[in-house]
């Protein structure tokens, strides 16, 4: 049996779920080994509101992935996702000395820290860092500056960040549920990992991480990450616009959407009925499923409205060669590729985890694809930290050679 510590764990804390995938390396490929999930409780507008109902939804998940491994979670990397990540474009600057004018990884970490201290206020905390072009005396687009000479080095870096307090209440409830949390990574980026392959980032693509409070944001072109934002919709306003309009308990709502939605709403029969109970009474009352798929269909549209409206802003319009990925629970919503594509003239997909070896067929499901991208970025994790190692054992050996 392989080492605890040897684990590659992910933690995708929704609003909806609580999801917990536990793989393994071997030679350099990743193996399926456990997961767990349990329905979520205690969130509000993407937010943690009552730590106590997260945490025993989080207990259950990694109780039930331990069980059905035969393990223990000790550590893992935990999404961050919601309508309070906020990404800002920054710039900085550092002047080289005189003395020292060919660039070195100092003076590149020197100038990306600084440009990450500009655009936050006290109350936010950097997610992630992603350097997005560096300028030598003026001279721009460079994406790699070491080794050239200069005078000044500029740095444009995006910088992805969330509410502090949101941010650690997160930590706090993975703590409390007795793991370490390795890293936190904002959600569309663990996505993206998941469902993206290196020729679509080159072409121009978006990854739409459609969940239950909000939409993650991620999109690539040139190789180049330009864009990462949160859109504050998601399932819950679908099921919401449902439940108000068919006059039904959300639970029931949810149920009715999930197994008789599709969209476009045009292609659902005008005679077809769906039973859904009273708010009232709760007896079950016969509505018409166009009427359903027209609530959905409605909601769709203004969702991809608002994405495209974002997409434009960031100077994407026409540039989606490779398409729209929609990943997430919501991309299971029949249809709904079709409207994305309407909407947002690009042609779109439903983006599933990669390929684990033994992962089961329940899993091959959209709603899984961030915490597979959380497993793939601790495997990147642990490869950093054990070149890191490497080079600090070569430095130590070269002292008494």
């Amino acid at each position: 049996m392989p080492k605890r510590h040897d684990y590659l764990v992910g933690f995708d804390l929704g609003s909806h779920a609580t999801r917990c995938l536990v793989a393994l390396e071997e030679n350099s490929r990743l193996r399926f080994i456990s997961h767990g999930s349990a329905p979520a409780a205690g969130w509000a507008r993407g937010v943690i509101a009552d730590q106590d109902p997260v945490l025993e939804s989080l207990d259950k998940a990694i109780e039930e992935a331990e069980k059905n491994g035969g393990l223990s979670v000790e550590n893992a990397v935990v999404g961050v996702g919601g309508p309070h990540v906020k990404n800002n474009v920054s710039h900085s600057y550092i002047n080289l000395p005189s003395w020292e004018r060919e660039i070195q990884k100092e003076h590149v970490d020197a100038v990306v820290k600084a440009a990450t201290r500009g655009p936050l206020s006290d109350d936010r905390t950097v997610l992630q860092v992603i350097p997005l072009e560096f300028a030598v005396d003026g001279q721009s687009g460079l994406r790699n500056p070491l080794g050239m000479s200069g005078s000044r080095l500029d740095a444009h870096v995006q910088v992805v960040s969330a509410l502090a307090q949101a941010h650690n209440n997160i930590r706090v409830v993975v703590n409390r549920a007795g793991v370490v949390v390795e890293e936190t990574l904002f959600e569309g980026f663990a996505a993206s990992h998941a469902v993206l392959e290196e020729q679509e980032r080159e072409m121009g693509v978006v990854v739409a991480d459609m969940g239950a409070s909000s939409i993650e944001l991620v999109a690539y072109l040139e190789g180049e990450l330009r864009l990462a934002a949160s859109l504050p919709i998601g399932g819950d306003h679908f099921v919401n616009d449902v439940a108000a309009v068919l006059r039904t308990p959300r639970e029931a709502a949810q149920q009715i959407m999930e197994q008789y939605g599709y969209v476009p709403a045009a292609q659902t029969p005008l005679n077809v009925m769906v039973e859904a109970p009273s708010l009232s009474d709760g007896r079950p009352r016969e509505k018409p499923r166009r009427l359903l798929n027209e609530i959905l269909e409605a909601r769709c549209e203004e969702m991809f409205e608002v994405m495209a409206a974002q997409l434009a802003r960031a100077g994407f319009e026409n540039r989606l060669v490779a398409g729209v990925v929609l990943t997430g629970g919501l991309a299971c919503l029949a249809g709904s590729c079709d409207i994305a594509e309407h909407v947002l003239s690009a042609n779109a997909r439903v983006g599933l985890p990669p390929q684990l070896d033994d992962l089961p067929d329940e899993l091959d499901h959209p709603g899984w694809a961030t915490a597979a991208g959380l497993v793939l970025y601790a495997q990147r994790l642990r490869l950093h930290r054990t070149r890191k190692r490497d080079r600090v054992t070569e430095w130590l050996k070269t002292l008494f050679e």
